[in-house]
């Protein structure tokens, strides 16, 4: 993986742009080349996450990048992002379910194996299509966005009137922090799952950014510890969204079935999985809305205009050190 330069701040915001992305990239390609080996368990979630700050990258420094990796290409990223996430929420209601199973009472664990093989058989079809449709998907999508980013490397960084990668990074962080409180403003109750959603993908954008600024300011890493504790709580918040929703379809599935599985575990499972959400969104209201926000946001606020002075550096016609090429990987 290609470091970032020392001067990141400084380089015209599309170079650098690109160059974050090139490297992102390259993660997703070595993520992807994981996939394969049963036993490396983080493989999928690595590259999910990978395609997901590409994304956000891209999305986030349009403005500066143009139409350098056009639209229809960063929905085909998406779209091919799409198509990995049945596995892995299969995965983690089943981690969900091992966890909280214990909490069940004797006479409330029927029906939990049939549950089980449900979702163990969903995310090994899930696995099995990943591992077909996916890598040469990603593979066709690679070259294109590659070349597309290695040109803007090119271009960019030449074109008249860029702003620095800094002032960019400015006007990303604060549009960044105000779709954060917007997002969680609209967020009265558990069931606001579109807010909370929301409020999850534009905290997990912030953290992005801040983790990339972090390599050139190091009090940037301080801020993103703040950022992680409230993606974890609304990815939890999330999470018992979609088993709520899972559970539902499971307990209307076995009272259709023939012979009828017993239903009596995944009805108390999605009784527990109310109760978390409730008590989550609680934790959310006394620790975040009515508490920390409003200093969170006001903080990455200022944290940005801080970036802001860096005026852009002119860059050597011949000068492209983080070029990124297809080299395939030797086996381990």
């Amino acid at each position: 993986m290609p470091k970032a330069p020392p001067d990141l701040l400084a380089r015209p915001a599309g170079n650098a742009a690109a160059l974050i992305g090139l490297t992102l990239l390259e993660g997703a390609r070595a993520a992807l080349g994981r996939l394969a080996d049963p036993d490396d368990t983080e493989a999928l979630h690595d590259f999910r996450v990978a395609l997901r700050r590409l994304r956000s990258t891209l999305r986030g420094f349009r403005p500066e990048l143009g139409d350098a990796v056009p639209k229809k290409l960063q929905r085909r990223l998406r779209d091919l992002a799409r198509t990995t996430g049945a596995g892995r929420d299969a995965e983690v209601q089943l981690a969900w379910i091992r966890d909280h199973a214990g909490a069940l009472g004797r006479g409330s664990r029927g029906g939990l194996a049939w549950l089980r093989a449900r979702l163990l058989d969903r995310r090994d079809r899930a696995y099995a299509a990943i591992r077909e449709e996916v890598p040469p998907q990603f593979r066709r999508l690679e070259r294109r966005v590659r070349r597309a980013l290695n040109r803007a490397t090119s271009d960019r960084d030449r074109s008249p009137g860029q702003p620095s990668f800094g002032t960019a990074a400015t006007r990303l962080l604060r549009d960044q922090a105000v779709d954060l409180e917007q997002a969680l403003d609209a967020a009265r109750s558990p069931g606001d799952e579109s807010a909370i959603h929301n409020a999850r993908i534009a905290v997990k954008r912030v953290r992005y950014l801040l983790e990339t600024l972090a390599g050139a300011l190091a009090d940037a890493a301080v801020l993103v510890a703040p950022c992680r504790r409230l993606q974890d709580l609304l990815g939890e918040l999330h999470d018992a969204h979609v088993l709520a929703e899972e559970l539902g379809d499971a307990v209307a599935e076995a009272a259709a079935a023939r012979p009828t599985p017993a239903s009596a575990g995944p009805l108390a499972l999605a009784r527990l999985a109310s109760e978390t959400e409730a008590r989550l969104f609680e934790r959310l209201v006394t620790e975040w809305l009515d508490a920390k926000l409003p200093a969170l946001v006001q903080t990455l606020t200022g944290f940005g205009e801080r970036l802001r002075p860096v005026v852009p550096v002119r860059l050597a016609r011949s000068s492209h050190p983080l070029r990124v090429r297809y080299t395939p990987r030797a086996r381990s």
